[in-house]
């Protein structure tokens, strides 16, 4: 048990971004809420109750493969627009080329270097090993870390399911198993919260206190709607 989670946290921490994580658990999360607060309203009794859960996880694997997907072919987009930017200053090394290569470099870590040094680094770019074939005529095809990344978006929706359902397989009563499956979604918010405001040096209890109201709050409202 314990080696299974710590490989799939080192699989997050190698593929997936924190910020992505943190994301995509808050989206998870309200997918699932949002598929058991519509379809309660069909009822929770036997056969109606399988339908329910299996609906939660087919909503949440197609959310999971589009934005997986997506977010992935994003990252692709980004990557062959990196190369091409690399491209220009090795083969061309024109003004155009480097305003661009150093718009980037603004935008990431050599933020705190000055003009002067920035300059420096797009010359050390320009001299470097040149890439493989011509950017602008390239096929960009996902890769293995591409697909991986994936895989974790589409993990996490398809995992954050389990806990929101398994209230409905342990109590009879169907409108106290939504009401646990409310608070295990608050709690999750919580938790969200809570590493938010750690990764951004504010206060966990405050962002964990203002995210599990605010979300159980929304719960108990859209429920008087209709959920």
């Amino acid at each position: 048990m314990f080696p299974a989670i710590t490989r799939l946290r080192g699989f997050y921490a190698a593929y997936l971004p924190l910020g992505d994580v943190l994301g995509e658990m808050f989206y998870a999360v309200w997918m699932v809420v949002v598929s058991l607060g519509i379809l309660g309203g069909t009822g929770f009794e036997g056969g109606e109750l399988v339908h329910v859960v299996l609906i939660a996880f087919l909503v949440n694997m197609t959310w999971g493969l589009i934005d997986g997907l997506s977010a992935m072919y994003s990252g692709i987009i980004e990557r062959a627009r990196s190369e091409k930017i690399i491209y220009s200053l090795q083969k061309k090394g024109d003004a155009e080329a480097r305003r661009e290569g150093d718009r980037v470099l603004l935008g990431g870590i050599t933020s705190v270097l000055d003009s002067s040094d920035r300059e420096k680094v797009l010359d050390m770019i320009a001299s470097a090993r040149p890439i493989e074939g011509d950017p602008c005529s390239k096929r960009y095809v996902p890769n293995r870390i591409d697909r991986r990344y994936a895989m974790g978006i589409l993990g996490i929706d398809v995992l954050l399911v389990l806990p929101l359902v398994a209230p409905f397989l342990i109590f009879q009563d169907q409108h106290l198993a939504l009401y646990v499956s409310r608070l295990i979604a608050t709690t999750f918010f919580a938790i969200l919260g809570a590493a938010y405001a750690g990764q951004l040096n504010r206060r966990r209890w405050v962002a964990s206190l203002f995210l599990a109201t605010l979300c159980f709050s929304l719960f108990n409202l859209v429920f008087l709607f209709g959920w």
